[in-house]
Parts: C-alpha cells; sequence; structure tokens
C-alpha cells in the first residue's frame, strides 16, 4: 500500500487507477491497526464486516499529501466510517510522516531474521 501511494505522488503508478480493494479477515484489520498504533481499547474487537480505509489527499495549497484514516464497525447500525487519530500524527497525517512511522512494517528486507524462520534438516 505504501508504495502504491508513493507512486500516485510522483505519478508513476501504472495502471494509475483511483482506488485499490484489499479484503481481509479481522485479524488482518487488527494487524494493521496495531502498525498505526492503535491499541484495541480504543476502537473495539473487530467485528464482522470491519474495514479500515485510508485515503490520500493533495492539499490543494501546498501541494503536500496526507492520509485520512478512517475506520468502519461492521456491528454498527449506520457503517458510517469515523476518522481514526494515529498516535504520533495530525488527522489527517502527513503521508511521510505517516510512512516514517509505519517503516519498520512494510520495509523488511530479511524475512528470514524478522519472522525467526530456521531452516530444519
Amino acid at each position: 500500500m505504501a508504495g502504491l501511494m508513493l507512486s500516485k505522488t510522483t505519478g508513476t503508478l501504472r495502471p494509475n487507477r483511483r482506488m485499490y480493494y484489499y479484503s481481509g479477515h479481522d485479524f488482518t484489520v487488527l494487524g494493521l491497526q496495531a502498525i498505526l498504533g492503535l491499541r484495541r481499547e480504543s476502537l473495539g474487537l473487530v467485528k464482522t464486516g470491519s474495514a479500515l480505509i485510508y485515503e490520500l489527499h493533495r492539499d490543494p495549497m501546498t501541494g503536500r499529501f496526507y492520509i485520512q484514516v478512517l475506520y468502519i464497525n461492521g456491528k454498527s447500525p449506520d457503517l458510517w466510517p469515523k476518522s481514526i487519530n494515529i498516535p504520533g500524527c495530525d488527522s489527517p497525517c502527513d503521508l511521510h510522516l505517516l510512512l516514517n512511522i509505519t517503516e519498520k512494517y512494510y520495509n523488511i528486507s530479511d524475512w528470514e531474521r524478522e519472522c525467526q524462520i530456521v531452516e530444519t534438516s
């Protein structure tokens, strides 16, 4: 996702899409919440049908890019997205600040070490 957003900001995204959808399970959403530094207590347990939405916007005055993160609680009667405040970042969050906060989770070069994979014979 980070790479797609960066490509969009530089005009190098091919094909140049306006929207991407990803689907996963409650543990996927929980993991993404953890990467953003959100504690389970702040949003509650992830319910079936819940979603995290990452919107990339450009400030027309400054030209800077920022991210608006929204959460849909799958058990809420209205299913209306609610803005999420990311710890250490204003809302909306500057794109490059968010990338710095989350870099250790997406910029992995040694998967064996990170996942503690041990070869067995």
